[in-house]
């Protein structure tokens, strides 16, 4: 009987055992997934087709640091041909440790042709979310790029040489013939790259340069531009983008607002002028500066400086008229040897101003 209860405890015992295993939740030790993934569907505006060989390169950068190269964290490359075309879906994974929560992620892609030349290119910075353990980014669009250097027959409206900069933080951009310079950080790091044909649309143009550490767009749009520090006006409105970090800024060369057109004066001194008179004001590229001052013709050397614009000693014709006239003259050449500095304001009237106050506004004809 002791035996029989024995064996009966043995085999209950044994009976719970295996009833507890049973009740273990089967994904209480699932493994936690150790891979980021990041998906995005690449495509562009064109309705063509690249040609057969090129290639999509994808990347997953860190550009947490401005003013230096991206680092590439994970590489994606696709041949296209044969039926791969885009619209393209591409999926890029990396280890999730790699991924730091107060770092700055971006998904970059281009299209370079069989040759290697950059036909394509994401032209905007595409932020991903690493707080889960992947992120769909949607569609992304890639801008068209027109590879090559540019000859030395290069359209008047992309001047050359041409410099761009801006403040806080400083930057620079000097374009010339064959080549783009950039400097960020006030001068601390500089990117050189072949200067790209330009990319123009309504009201403007682009550069898209890339080296193999860096991308660059410069954005020149021919609008007046003011430097936020001195107040100076510059002919064009420069955006430049570098590794998707922006920058604002101004460009070109101030003396192009004033040269090639004749200005017409509408006031001296906040005194009007006469009726039917005639003040004019015309500037060289040689710093002379000519015209009519009521009366006479007129003539004098020029300065300008930054913000600052001077006149050396205005001489003139001598011919006699009425004396409202000589008087005006005589008022309009006074103020003119006096005027320190200039702008235009937000109408296009050039507005020279003295030490003390006086001003002489004059507008295109």
């Amino acid at each position: 009987m002791k035996y029989t209860l024995t064996l009966f405890i043995t085999a209950l015992t044994l009976g719970l055992t295996a009833c507890k295993k049973e009740t273990i939740p089967s994904d209480s030790h699932q493994p936690v997934a150790s891979n980021f993934q990041v998906t995005a569907e690449l495509m562009y505006r064109e309705k063509m087709l690249a040609p057969e060989g090129s290639t999509v390169i994808a990347t997953i950068q860190d550009v947490s640091i401005a003013d230096k190269a991206a680092k590439v964290l994970s590489e994606e490359i696709i041949g296209l041909g044969g039926g791969v075309q885009l619209p393209l879906e591409v999926t890029l994974d990396l280890p999730k440790k790699q991924l730091q929560e107060r770092r700055i992620y971006s998904l970059h892609a281009k299209v370079e042709g069989p040759d290697g030349q950059l036909m394509w290119i994401s032209t905007t910075r595409h932020t991903i979310d690493i707080s889960g353990q992947s992120h769909d980014m949607g569609k992304i669009l890639l801008e068209r790029v027109q590879s090559g250097t540019v000859g030395s027959d290069v359209d008047s409206k992309y001047p050359i040489p041409f410099t761009a900069k801006g403040n806080e933080p400083g930057w620079l951009v000097k374009i010339e013939q064959n080549r783009i310079e950039i400097q960020t950080n006030y001068g601390q790091n500089t990117v050189k790259a072949p200067r790209p044909i330009p990319q123009p649309y309504k009201g403007g143009y682009k550069y898209h340069a890339e080296t193999d550490a860096h991308i660059a767009i410069i954005d020149v749009r021919r609008k007046l531009c003011y430097d936020d520090m001195s107040g100076r006006p510059y002919p064009a409105r420069v955006t430049l983008t570098l590794d998707g970090k922006t920058y604002e800024g101004c460009g070109g060369d101030p003396l192009t607002l004033l040269t090639d057109v004749e200005w017409v004066v509408e006031d001296i001194a906040k005194t009007g002028i006469i009726d039917r008179s005639r003040v004019t004001i015309n500037f060289d590229t040689e710093g002379r500066a000519y015209g009519i001052s009521s009366c006479n013709s007129y003539s004098a050397a020029y300065t300008l400086t930054g913000e600052n614009l001077t006149f050396n000693n205005p001489v003139g014709t001598m011919k006699a008229c009425p004396p409202a006239l000589m008087n005006q003259e005589k008022k309009f050449l006074d103020t003119l040897n006096k005027v320190t500095r200039y702008d235009i304001d937000g109408y296009g009237a050039l507005i020279l101003t003295t030490e003390t106050g006086k001003t002489i506004t004059a507008r295109q004809q």
